[in-house]
């Protein structure tokens, strides 16, 4: 077996590439559940109980997935002289799951609970998402459990904020 050089380009099966795609597949993760707080909050307190929430969950979750595809395969083009590495394939694949993942994380209160409780336990699942990998995050960089969960509720605040000033900003 030839050992591989650290200047050698990744290959699918190599540690940095599998960091890159968990990275990608997380990041797109992350900003479809920020996308859909930022949705599920600005429905109006008077709406209809039998509004179809799963609509909206899964409306902005495919709407984002698919303008990301697009805006992913043609940079990819770009940078890759007019081609599609495989590699970028599998960047794509794993931000396609990331956004179903999250999309389905939000729509299992939505299945299991009454009407009066699906948008405020989605909003429950997607905070408790975020708030997951900001503890985490912050426990891979030796914060102790107490500073780590002081973090993640740094990291919560700052995503249902983004969330908040994305629909400040487009009127809702």
């Amino acid at each position: 077996m030839t050992p591989i050089s650290p200047d050698a380009p990744d290959t699918p099966t190599d540690h940095g590439h599998t960091r890159e795609l968990r990275r990608e597949g997380l990041t797109t993760a992350l900003y479809v559940a920020i996308c859909v707080v930022a949705a599920l909050i600005a429905l109006p307190e008077t709406a209809d109980p039998h509004l179809p929430v799963l609509g909206v969950i899964w409306g902005i979750s495919i709407g984002l997935a698919l303008a990301h595809w697009f805006a992913f395969r043609l940079s990819a083009r770009m940078v890759g002289a007019g081609k599609v590495s495989p590699e970028d394939v599998q960047s794509a694949t794993v931000q396609l799951v990331g956004a179903a993942a999250t999309a389905l994380l939000a729509s299992l209160p939505v299945v299991f609970l009454p009407a009066s409780l699906e948008v405020g336990m989605s909003l429950l699942a997607l905070s408790i998402f975020i708030s997951v990998v900001g503890y985490h995050v912050a426990r891979a960089g030796g914060a102790t459990r107490p500073r780590a969960l002081v973090y993640a509720l740094a990291v919560l605040v700052i995503a249902v904020g983004t969330a908040a000033l994305k629909n400040i900003l487009s009127g809702h």
